[in-house]
């Protein structure tokens, strides 16, 4: 069994992905024989699993809009230097107390650059103890549009100066590195791809799994993005444009637990019989594997357990500008023929009947014959951590990707 002690930091700050993601990969390693700190920076999630490792919160931080230009603290007040060096001298005595033998850093480089100095504070710190402990970065399989290709080059120069290896959580033959990152042959010694990052389905009580067979699933994730697509589902439900059997078929919703108070409120008084609404389900696979149809937005967790379900989907890629990520993913999957997409921009009760029309047309059987997707992330994330823990350097790793 693998020894050694690995010390996540995650910072998600306006859904609840990034932190879904990093906790999946902690449960992994430590279910391995690692000891795992998972270090979270944003608001806390009750829902999330951390069963067998240490996790430590931080003051949190989130992201007021989809602007990401501005953090708030827990009662929504900007926060300042002052804030941020305590969060600084929080991680700095975790990472003392940790000892670890590595350090994972969730997105960064390649994103939270509101809190770099904070990054950059625990980097710092943990190059400059004896023995240095690996430094890692664990990103997802897009990273969002940056305002210029200089940028870009500054985050392949971090990844050079700071990080032993990067964990690319995804499928270069379904989406490479370099489609979003343009200097990815620069950085292509240091990149690894793990495959994405899908953890075992939760145990839940059997009553939990009450979900009706045959029903339409509309579900927004974590919610923040999600009002929009829950109010358009709840329209295209009645429109005369969706196949009657879809109609008299039971709708569920699953809102998320970050859709605001108010817009949850004025969807359940407009749901009619027929339609229930719920926050958040332990058993959303089990949902999925029951459901005639899934509906829903494009990030990464959402996106992986759809496919695996083999469920006919249609997903509405959220975000706007520079956050792309969830478009390109929706697009690399509608090529492939896994799911049916709708655009934001065109989102209305018909274009939503329609588009739910033709992902109900499809068989289930249509749907898993197409290329399979890498779903290994997990076991080949703790496998290369394992494997450089005990010595092996990342460069001579097998799953040093091939191409970028």
């Amino acid at each position: 069994m693998p020894g050694g002690r690995v010390l996540i930091f995650v910072q998600h700050l306006r859904g609840i992905g990034h932190l879904q993601r990093a906790a999946a990969i902690a449960r992994g390693l430590a279910a391995g024989g690692i000891k795992v700190d998972l270090v979270s920076g944003g608001r806390p999630v009750a829902e999330i699993d951390t069963a067998g490792i240490s996790l430590h919160q931080l003051p949190p931080v989130t992201s007021p809009d989809d602007s990401y230009t501005r953090l708030v603290d827990e009662a929504g007040r900007e926060v300042g230097p002052a804030y941020h060096a305590r969060r600084i001298g929080a991680l700095l005595r975790i990472l003392e107390t940790a000892r670890p033998d590595a350090l994972l850093i969730e997105m960064f480089p390649f994103g939270r650059s509101q809190i770099a100095e904070e990054m950059t504070a625990l980097i710092e710190a943990a190059r400059a103890r004896t023995p240095k402990p690996l430094i890692l970065s664990s990103v997802r399989d897009i990273v969002a549009a940056k305002r210029s290709l200089e940028r870009y080059e500054e985050m392949a120069d971090q990844v050079v100066a700071w990080f032993d290896a990067v964990l690319v959580h995804g499928d270069d033959g379904l989406i490479a590195f370099g489609d979003s990152f343009p200097p990815a042959a620069r950085i292509r010694k240091y990149l690894h791809y793990t495959g994405y990052v899908l953890p075992p389905a939760p145990r839940v009580p059997a009553r939990a799994s009450d979900g009706a067979d045959g029903e339409v699933l509309v579900s927004a994730g974590g919610g923040a993005y999600g009002a929009a697509l829950m109010r358009a589902a709840l329209d295209a439900r009645g429109h005369g444009a969706l196949d009657r059997s879809l109609r008299d078929a039971p709708w569920h919703l699953l809102t998320g637990p970050n859709l605001p108070a108010a817009e949850a409120e004025a969807l359940a008084a407009r749901a009619g019989p027929g339609v229930a609404i719920e926050r958040m389900r332990p058993d959303f696979r089990a949902l999925l594997a029951r459901a005639r149809v899934s509906v829903s937005l494009c990030g990464y967790n959402t996106a992986l357990e759809v496919i695996e379900a083999g469920v006919p989907a249609v997903m509405m890629p959220a975000g706007t500008g520079r956050q792309n990520e969830q478009r390109r993913r929706a697009d690399a999957l509608g090529r492939r023929g896994l799911v049916e997409v709708v655009a934001e921009a065109d989102l209305s009760a018909a274009s939503l009947a329609g588009t739910i029309n033709r992902a109900a047309a499809k068989r289930r059987a249509q749907v898993t014959r197409a290329r399979p997707i890498d779903l290994s992330g997990l076991d080949t994330t703790h496998r290369l951590i394992a494997a450089w823990l005990e010595g092996e350097p990342p460069e001579r790793s097998a799953s040093l990707a091939s191409s970028a």
